[in-house]
């Protein structure tokens, strides 16, 4: 193949999982029988929609009871404050003790905090009660109930059903310690200002290897490298408009640290390895095949990047190396007008060798 300098993208993979932006357990917050669910499992739920009703009559009950002591302490302090305006007149004439007057000033002081006590706890009564109803928290998709119409829940502890927002979401992934200091490196080399690093792009590479149509962003980097995996935990946003990224899915994330100009890329299978050195085979221009030297760098799919050792314009042995030794005349072909030759390997070139 004849080489030409070209643009290239330089990027990283890292193996990442997918998460709900908010997921929330729906959990009671009362005890009691779930007597109604009103919703559809998977459906879309707005913040503040009733999904669960439970049994509210014990509930109902407290109000009752905590009303009825608010009214009896209600009572007790106007019978207090009676006393007061009773004894008043009689202090100014010493017709009773100032002792009873200020006893009745303290019961009136005493029934008036009671009063309080008991309509802080209608309150909380109400607030119980408003509680047998299970809200939705957030808006976004509900899944499939875990407790039946029927079934007890606790509260505080039983998870009645999830509820997960899914545009935009969340994905994880974790990169070593040494790759996450190459990486920092190479993208503080390449864009100084951090508010712009953070604003580039980032691909997701799915399962089944095609690309997600949605660029993401970085958004977060943990505080510490994970003491026991030695790793480095980043999270990037994504934007999910037609709900195709789902929790729990798996792919990569790519990022391009770096735009290296006019590089040199050649196949994987061009270079050769001898005592730790790497080797090509270039045609020269009479046609004589020399073993050359050179000095690699990234690998981008399968190719290498190639960062000395070869110039534009020559042409790279890609097949048929075996037959095309150091010294030997050889006549390239284009890979694309070999028999059997795929027309995407239409770049390449296969080295058919000759008489010495």
């Amino acid at each position: 193949m004849q080489i030409s300098g070209r643009d290239t993208p330089l990027t990283v993979d890292m193996v990442a999982d997918i998460r709900a932006y908010r997921e929330v357990e729906l959990r009671p917050r009362v005890s009691g029988i779930i007597e109604k669910q009103l919703f559809k499992p998977g459906q879309i739920v707005r913040e503040g929609q009733t999904l669960f009703v439970i049994d509210a009559r014990s509930l109902d009950s407290a109000v009752a009871d905590a009303q009825a002591r608010l009214v009896e302490a209600e009572a007790q302090l106007d019978r207090a404050k009676q006393d007061v305006a009773r004894y008043e007149p009689l202090l100014v004439d010493d017709a009773i003790p100032r002792q009873t007057y200020d006893q009745a000033v303290s019961a009136v002081k005493q029934a008036a905090s009671v009063v309080d006590s008991r309509r802080e706890g209608v309150n909380r009564a109400r607030i119980d009660r408003s509680y047998a109803e299970v809200k939705a928290p957030v808006t976004g998709q509900i899944g499939l109930q875990k407790v039946e119409v029927g079934g007890l829940a606790s509260a505080g502890q039983t998870v009645l059903a999830v509820v997960s927002t899914l545009d935009p979401v969340l994905v994880y992934a974790s990169v070593p310690e040494s790759e996450y200091l190459a990486f920092s490196r190479q993208m503080t080399a390449n864009q100084p200002d951090e508010r712009l690093r953070r604003q580039s792009p980032v691909e997701l590479i799915l399962s089944d290897g095609s690309k997600y149509e949605q660029p993401g962003r970085f958004d977060f980097a943990d505080r510490e490298v994970n003491p026991t995996t030695g790793t480095l935990t980043l999270r990037a946003v994504f934007a999910n408009p037609a709900d195709l990224l789902r929790p729990g899915m798996t792919g990569r994330i790519r990022v391009v640290y770096e735009v290296a100009r006019d590089a040199i890329v050649i196949p994987q299978k061009a270079v050769s390895e001898l005592l730790g050195r790497q080797f090509v085979s270039v045609v020269l221009a009479d046609g004589k095949v020399e073993q050359r030297p050179v000095v690699t760098g990234d690998r981008i799919g399968d190719q290498w990047l190639i960062r000395g050792g070869l110039k534009p314009g020559e042409t790279v042995i890609v097949e048929g190396l075996q037959k095309a030794r150091p010294g030997s005349i050889v006549k390239p072909m284009p890979l694309a007008a070999r028999p059997g030759a795929a027309a995407t390997e239409a770049s390449g070139a296969a080295a058919a060798a000759a008489k010495k």
